[in-house]
């Protein structure tokens, strides 16, 4: 804030009220350079040079230019040049330069200038990357008696999450923090023993690729593109995808980890018309191991800058493999993998 600026008061209004501003019966007070400045009983107040600024009760505060701040009783905290930062109990939390990074008591930490939008936009279920069409071995598991409710749901996607979840995690990780995507693959190839498997990470690696290259296009991209055309293993593909959309590897690891659990969720609502509500329960239940699980994976991220891909993850879960390679015969499914 300029020296010489009370908080909530304008350069062209010390007694609160606008230049070339409105006062209506509500109470809103207006007054801007190229922005907006109100203020009412538990409403809203803002100021702005080319920017926006607002204060409310259990609500919003920002100032610029191009600068957002949010703050709130016990809520929402911001204050980014062109980016985002929150803070709230058990919430978020960021500060970058032109970015956003969070930190919450749960764990999340988010940190590049690409910011929390995109991390959510890149993880939603709804983004084209082709992974609808796969139960990440859901369906194997319900043909086989292993997945029958939310609690054996619930006991399928913990093991999937510290096993080839973590690894997917780390993988993913170590490609946004810049990693050569290469190595990387080839890392990916070595983890992903079942040739069923290794057919499925790159098929969805390559879908994943199209709709990268179409939301965030990137030079990395293009050249992974180009030197693997028949698709690369997807979580290194998630990884360059969140590095092209300013994110950072905890991001990414968080995008790896979510991807792990949430697929199967999904897929056991169809296969066993399991009630919504209890397969998302289940994620929310998992959703602290996921935290631990994505800090693991940012941090082997940062030993392998120096180390080399040789100490991410390597985590499998055997069981998964073989049903992986039984479910590529069946003639009839509901899902690709």
């Amino acid at each position: 804030m300029p020296a010489g600026r009370a908080a909530g008061v304008g350069p062209r209004a010390a007694q609160g009220w606008p230049a070339g501003g409105s006062v209506g019966p509500g109470g809103a007070e207006g007054e801007a350079r190229g922005g907006v400045r109100g203020d009412s009983a538990g409403g809203v107040q803002g100021e702005a040079s080319g920017g926006v600024r607002s204060e409310a009760r259990g609500g919003v505060r920002g100032e610029g230019p191009d600068r957002v701040r949010g703050e709130a009783l016990g809520e929402v905290r911001v204050d980014t040049l062109g980016g985002d930062q929150s803070e709230a109990r058990g919430g978020v939390r960021g500060d970058p330069a032109g970015g956003v990074q969070g930190e919450a008591c749960g764990g999340v930490r988010s940190e590049a200038r690409g910011g929390v939008a995109a991390l959510l936009i890149l993880a939603d279920g709804r983004f084209p990357a082709g992974g609808h069409a796969h139960s990440g071995g859901a369906e194997a598991a319900v043909a086989a008696g292993r997945i029958r409710d939310a609690a054996s749901l619930e006991a399928f996607c913990r093991g999937r999450l510290h096993t080839v979840g973590l690894t997917a995690a780390g993988l993913a990780a170590a490609a946004a923090a810049g990693l050569d995507p290469l190595a990387l693959d080839e890392a990916a190839d070595a983890r992903t023993p079942a040739p069923a498997l290794r057919t499925t990470a790159r098929r969805l690696g390559r879908q994943l690729m199209r709709a990268a290259r179409a939301t965030w296009p990137s030079p990395e991209l293009d050249a992974l593109a180009a030197a693997r055309p028949r698709g690369a293993h997807q979580p290194v593909v998630l990884g360059l995808t969140a590095r092209a959309a300013g994110l950072g590897p905890s991001d990414a690891a968080y995008a790896a980890g979510y991807e792990a659990v949430s697929g199967p969720a999904t897929a056991a609502v169809r296969l066993l018309s399991l009630d919504p509500f209890h397969a998302t329960a289940v994620l929310a239940r998992l959703a602290p191991e996921l935290d631990h699980v994505a800090a693991r994976a940012a941090e082997a991220a940062r030993r392998a800058l120096d180390d080399g891909p040789g100490v991410l993850p390597a985590a499998s879960a055997p069981l998964l493999d073989i049903a992986a390679e039984q479910h590529a015969t069946w003639s009839v499914r509901l899902f690709a993998s």
